[in-house]
């Protein structure tokens, strides 16, 4: 059955199912998302992306939304009415998935390898806050990201460069170690002419720079408050960094084994300083480990090179521990335990 499906179409096929699969196992709060609830992580991004949709430049909401324009725009160019903007991260989270089974597909078209590869990635938090949060574009990102990694086209890479800052400014933050996925994916030098690509990005801050203003006094204080917040949570940050990726270091433990030691060191100061940055700017510590994925998926590729026939089976095996290990958000202190679908099947029940 699956031969008579085009092998361009496999990887949102896996995109899709892997989906479904996912929330079985880790459910979102059904009992949380029929109406909106203030205050739960749930609708904690959803009122001011709503707030964006009706009037995507106002500046009477919080500081770390007020530059997210992108998908706020598109909804309201697109007139969506309702809560029907929520579709637009979820497509994200979709097209996020299906381009890592596209890439893992091009280096082994082995089915097993390519959904259990696909599974592991929707089981992190790159995939289940997307899913589980109303209102959060990280799919689109994490997108951007692994498209500056592993797409051969320099225009999707200039693209990504120029659109997905628009999404969420972790995307600057995340570029240079996705930029350092694909050098060494690729095995090629550090620094040659196509590190000129990047320079599209330096649009944004231009732009900010330009029309900021008094604004930007405002989010200099919204920095300086959360490197102050850090430290009350800086403890969790370990746990944080392991719910968000579970069996997907697996993957990431791989790459620096495989990648020659120069380059294994210097990986391992763009991870490190990576994800340090985004701990200490956004407290939302589980979800914001996801910006490393490209760093997975560098992973998996790199095996199956190495041993083409055991990849699938390990895929699999990874696929079967990311639907199996338990999980939660972990926002600053506050910590949201990820639950199966009967469970909050039941939850909802009650009422």
């Amino acid at each position: 059955m699956l031969d008579r499906i085009p092998l361009r179409l496999r990887p949102l096929l896996f995109a899709l199912a892997a989906a479904v699969l996912v929330l079985v196992f880790h459910a979102p709060r059904l009992w949380l998302m029929d109406a909106y609830h203030p205050g739960t992580f749930q609708w904690d991004r959803a009122h001011t992306f709503l707030l964006q949709v009706a009037s995507p430049f106002r500046t009477d909401i919080e500081p770390a939304m007020r530059w997210r324009l992108l998908p706020p725009l598109a909804a309201n160019l697109l007139r969506l009415p309702g809560y029907t903007p929520f579709a637009i991260p979820w497509l994200g989270v979709l097209a996020a998935a299906a381009y890592f089974g596209h890439v893992l597909q091009s280096r082994l078209a082995d089915p097993r390898f390519v959904f259990g590869g696909v599974v592991v990635y929707l089981s992190t938090s790159a995939g289940l806050v997307g899913l589980h949060l109303y209102g959060v574009n990280d799919g689109w990102v994490w997108l951007a990201l692994l498209a500056v990694a592993f797409s051969p086209s320099r225009a999707a890479v200039v693209a990504a460069c120029l659109l997905a800052p628009w999404v969420d400014e972790r995307f600057i933050i995340g570029l240079p170690l996705a930029w350092l996925v694909r050098v060494c994916d690729r095995q090629g030098p550090l620094l040659d002419r196509e590190i000129l690509l990047l320079a599209s990005v330096l649009v944004y801050p231009a732009v900010r720079l330009g029309v900021g203003g008094p604004g930007l006094q405002t989010e200099g204080s919204f920095l300086a408050a959360g490197l102050a917040g850090f430290f009350s949570y800086a403890g969790l940050v370990p746990l944080a960094w392991w719910l968000g990726l579970r069996a997907a270091w697996a993957p990431i433990v791989y790459a620096f084994v495989d990648l020659p030691v120069a380059r294994r060191w210097l990986m391992g100061a763009a991870l490190a300083a990576t994800a340090l940055v985004m701990a200490v700017l956004a407290y939302d510590l589980s979800r914001s480990v996801a910006i490393a994925v490209p760093l997975a998926l560098l992973g998996f590729v790199r095996f199956a090179a190495r041993h083409p026939a055991l990849a699938p089976r390990a895929a699999l095996w990874l696929a079967v521990a990311g639907l199996l290990l338990p999980t939660a958000h972990l926002v600053g202190r506050k910590f949201d335990p990820v639950e199966n679908i009967v469970i909050e099947a039941a939850r909802l029940a009650q009422g």
